[in-house]
Parts: C-alpha cells; sequence; structure tokens
C-alpha cells in the first residue's frame, strides 16, 4: 500500500515539473538605428553604399540572415551565424545600383527553430547626374564681333553672325552626384560640369577653337584660345546650348600674321549618339 502512495505521489511530482517547463522564448529583431545607418523611408542614390544593421534577443539565437529585396526579387544578402547566445547585432554594407523601392529585411534564428523578422524600405534614386552622360554631336553658331590686327593692314572690325563649328561633346561621371566631367572636341582639356534638374553648366577655359576664315580671298584657319561658359539643357536625347564666349590668339598664315580676338554668344543643339 505504501509503495503505491509513493509511486503516485512520484507520479504527481513528475507531472507537476513538466507542467512547469517553459516554452522557449521567442526571439525578438530590430533596426540599428544612429549615424551611419540607412533606416525607413531613407533617400538615396544609385552607386551609394549603404550600413544595414539589425540586433536580437531571445534564448541560444543561431543565425542572423539580411536581404535587401526590389519587387520581389533578392538583390543582395549577407548571412551571420551565432554561438546560440541571447543577443546579437550585425551590420553589413552593401552598395546599390538599383534604382526605385528596395525592401531590407533582417531575421534571425533561434536553436528551437524559431525566427523573428523586421523590414523596412527605402528609396534608391537615380543620380542626378546620370542622364547627361554620354556623346553628343551637333552643331554651335557663334554671333559676336571679331578683331584683328594684321602687319600692313588697317585694323579690322566685324560683326560676325551665326559662324558654325561642329562640336563633339563627352560627358563623364564626375566625383559627386551632380557633377560630370566635360570634354570638347578631341581637346584634351576638360571641366567639371554641374546639373541641376534638366540644365548642365559648364565653365571651359583655355580651349583651342581652330576655324575657317575668309582674309582679301585667301582662306586661313587661325586657332584662338577660347572660354566659354555654357548652359546646356537636356531634352529628349538633346542638348541644347547657350552662353558666352571670348578669345584672342596669333595669326599667322602666308603673308598674314598678327592677332585676332572674338566676342559673343554660342547656341546649338547636339544630338546624344551613346
Amino acid at each position: 500500500m505504501k509503495k503505491n502512495i509513493l509511486f503516485i505521489a512520484c507520479c504527481i511530482g513528475l507531472m507537476l515539473f513538466a507542467s512547469c517547463k517553459k516554452d522557449p522564448v521567442a526571439p525578438t529583431i530590430t533596426v540599428i538605428q544612429g549615424e551611419g545607418y540607412v533606416t525607413e523611408n531613407a533617400q538615396i542614390y544609385s552607386g551609394a553604399e549603404i550600413q544595414v544593421g539589425f540586433k536580437a534577443t531571445g534564448e541560444n539565437l543561431t543565425k542572423m540572415d539580411i536581404t535587401l529585396t526590389k519587387d520581389g526579387a533578392i538583390i543582395a544578402s549577407s548571412s551571420q551565424a551565432i554561438e546560440k547566445q541571447p543577443d546579437f547585432s550585425y551590420s553589413k554594407t552593401f552598395a546599390i545600383d538599383e534604382t526605385g523601392a528596395i525592401t531590407i529585411t533582417g531575421t534571425v534564428t533561434d536553436a528551437a527553430g524559431q525566427t523573428a523578422t523586421k523590414s523596412f524600405d527605402i528609396v534608391c534614386n537615380e543620380k542626378p547626374n546620370a542622364k547627361f552622360l554620354g556623346i553628343y554631336q551637333g552643331k554651335a553658331y557663334f554671333t559676336g564681333t571679331m578683331e584683328a590686327s594684321i602687319a600692313g593692314m588697317e585694323p579690322m572690325h566685324q560683326d560676325v553672325t551665326d559662324q558654325e563649328t561642329p562640336i563633339t561633346l563627352t560627358v563623364t561621371e564626375g566625383a559627386t552626384m551632380n557633377e560630370v566631367i566635360c570634354k570638347i572636341n578631341d581637346q584634351e582639356e576638360t571641366a567639371v560640369g554641374t546639373v541641376e534638374g534638366d540644365k548642365l553648366s559648364i565653365v571651359l577655359t583655355d580651349i583651342p577653337y581652330t576655324f575657317d576664315y575668309d582674309m582679301n580671298g585667301f582662306s586661313i584657319s587661325p586657332t584662338l584660345i577660347m572660354n566659354l561658359n555654357l548652359t546646356a539643357t537636356l531634352a529628349e536625347g538633346q542638348l541644347t546650348l547657350e552662353g558666352t564666349c571670348n578669345g584672342d590668339g596669333e595669326v599667322n598664315v602666308f603673308i598674314y600674321t598678327g592677332t585676332m580676338a572674338i566676342d559673343g554668344n554660342i547656341s546649338g543643339t547636339l544630338d546624344k549618339t551613346e
């Protein structure tokens, strides 16, 4: 009888012990915020590097994953194993070349297979300068005045209208998001251009410019050293140029020696070729 009572008491004790056993605590995960970290609704530019971070708590954490998705497709990911710790923080730097809405998700897993996730969205915009990159070709027209001082001749003054010259403008990426590098024709001289909206501002100095000019029935091709201050407006693959220019240089062709200078305005349209 006593043995039966003892057996029943042991069974009741085991049942009570089992009923008091705790279920595994579900993990939690939050976004790391602070200087240097990207957070909800951040606006970034294509090509930028972003730092993403999550921190988690729980029992026996074993793994943390970070994924970046666009329209449901994974564009980048990273995973870190955890040695059954009660809390863990993990951050990773990603280079983003996409544009549009991007979802960033952190997922933590514990030894019991339980998971917790946290997601937030950012927006990746096209760089302001990106739409200007390429090669443009067309013609520019000079309207202004020409002054010449040629040995053995009276000083010359001439009003010039729509003096035509072909132009190839090569626009490549600059050091910052709204800068570009501009090269005119095949000259090595380049300039930094700045982008604001659909307008590109270019200041070029000391640019050699050779043009054909009729000197008393003889065609000469003087080379002047030019300074250009241009605004280029982009629309449907075309750059519309407007601005000012001035320059001077020596004339040394046949019997003609001396100096020449021009000052006036530039206009024209360039088509994007690549």
